[in-house]
């Protein structure tokens, strides 16, 4: 049975993200739907649907936020990801690609002419990879360089982020480079342009 929150009267993306729970929790129902929960305060999220007892289905407003939610997800790694776009219902084109082995990332674009199917199946197959790498710098992470990035993508600066941590500006510094911080700015740039560019297919 499916349990849907929407935020919003008149919710239409082109984008969605269906993330299927591999990891090995004993009370995966509860976790499934708290972790919908969370993930409804991202912003730009504006329709969440537990689906079953694994799987949560997100509907998002634009590039930047389907490009969030993913990275939640993945940040999290317990969970296969798929990511939908266009298509009378995204929802429908993310859960067609999701995989079965957690930290994997599809991608599929709905389109309608056969030129535009080739050109759109291989900016689905850049968007996989690119979130792929993101993933793979985000699974080397110590617990240390977690809370660095994590303060970083809130907005702090390294100087505000060493004085929350109690540390120095260099120590910050250090904890960046061994988190592979650059990479993953690097990587989000480069999942934004191509999500954005797969929406004026």
């Amino acid at each position: 049975m499916a349990m849907a929150h929407t935020r919003g009267t008149s919710a239409r993306s082109l984008f969605a993200v269906h993330a299927r729970f591999r990891g090995r929790t004993l009370r995966r129902a509860e976790y499934v739907k708290n972790s919908a929960q969370a993930m409804e305060h991202l912003p730009g999220v504006l329709k969440s649907t537990v689906e079953g007892v694994e799987d949560i289905s997100l509907l998002t407003r634009d590039a930047e936020s389907e490009a969030q939610v993913v990275m939640a997800f993945l940040s999290a790694g317990e969970w296969a990801i798929g990511i939908g776009i266009g298509g009378h219902d995204p929802s429908v084109v993310a859960r067609s690609c999701t995989g079965k082995r957690a930290g994997t990332v599809g991608a599929s674009i709905a389109t309608i002419s056969q030129n535009s199917s080739i050109a759109s199946s291989e900016l689905a197959s850049d968007i996989s990879a690119a979130f792929s790498l993101i993933g793979h710098v985000l699974t080397r992470r110590t617990e240390e360089g977690r809370e660095a990035t994590a303060l970083m993508r809130q907005g702090y600066t390294q100087n505000d982020a060493a004085a929350e941590l109690g540390i120095s500006k260099q120590a910050m510094s250090q904890r960046l480079v061994a988190a592979g911080w650059q990479a993953e700015q690097a990587g989000w740039d480069l999942a934004v342009h191509l999500l954005t560019r797969a929406e004026e297919l």
